[in-house]
């Protein structure tokens, strides 16, 4: 099953393999990928897809857009738990990009007025 959700353009897929999708589920899905909008000013996509494997269950989280291709799996006994480990995950690549990006604009060169 599919689910496709637009936030301020950002496009967000869910896809559920052997789970149910519950209305809670997709609340909770919502609620943390609107954390990762912070990190990025222009459009992304984001790519949810929910399965088990065993008894683990596995959120598999993508994140692209321009200039971004990152991905996290979280496996663990409960989704929400899952869930939450991905976006971590995801968040602390995001950082680690902005930082990149903050620190390769240019910095204006100061000039002093020279006496003559």
């Amino acid at each position: 099953m599919v689910n496709r959700s637009n936030m301020n353009n950002n496009d967000v897929h869910m896809t559920f393999k052997h789970l149910d999708a519950t209305a809670a589920l997709k609340q909770h899905v919502k609620e943390k990928t609107k954390k990762l909008e912070k990190y990025t000013a222009k459009s992304f996509q984001i790519h949810w897809v929910f399965y088990l494997e065993g008894t683990s269950h596995v959120a598999d989280l993508r994140v692209q857009g321009p200039q971004i291709n990152y991905f996290a799996e979280s496996k663990t006994t409960d989704l929400y738990q899952s869930i939450d480990e991905a976006v971590g995950k995801i968040e602390k690549q995001l950082k680690k990009h902005k930082e990149i990006q903050k620190n390769k604009r240019v910095k204006p060169i100061k000039t002093k007025d020279i006496e003559s």
